[in-house]
């Protein structure tokens, strides 16, 4: 059986050679294991991952779920890092837009923005300033 780490590195693979199902099931493998270890914080970084992939695909449906899923894990979790918890953020703040929860999306790139303020990540900072702005231009 393959582990995690494994899995993980096949998922980036088949992610990167334009292979979104088998990536999604790589990395399904992962989180399966992780949950099983009970490895929250590489669970949750995973289910991000496939919901990112689930949205590149044009799927909220699967994605809504998953975004969430990762950000409760993330916000329960004490060792969550800002990063982390930033970068999971962003992508669900992106589908919010995209499927139209204008209110949902402003308050989660205003949450986005200030965790990348807090580690001085400008580019982050300056995309979600741009996202708030055409969000309010709307």
């Amino acid at each position: 059986m393959v582990g995690a780490s494994e899995a993980i590195s096949r998922g980036r693979q088949a992610r990167k050679e334009g292979n979104l199902a088998a990536a999604r099931e790589h990395y399904a493998v992962a989180t399966t294991i992780y949950r099983e270890q009970n490895d929250i914080l590489a669970c949750a970084h995973t289910i991000r991952h496939i919901a990112d992939i689930y949205r590149q695909e044009g799927n909220p449906a699967e994605a809504m779920p998953l975004y969430e899923e990762a950000l409760e894990l993330y916000r329960g979790n004490l060792a969550t890092s800002i990063l982390d918890l930033a970068n999971a953020i962003r992508p669900y703040a992106l589908l919010q837009e995209e499927q139209g929860s204008l209110d949902s999306a402003g308050r989660l790139w205003e949450e986005a923005r200030n965790l990348y303020r807090s580690l001085r990540i400008d580019e982050g900072v300056s995309e979600c300033d741009a996202h708030i702005a055409r969000l309010q231009q709307s």
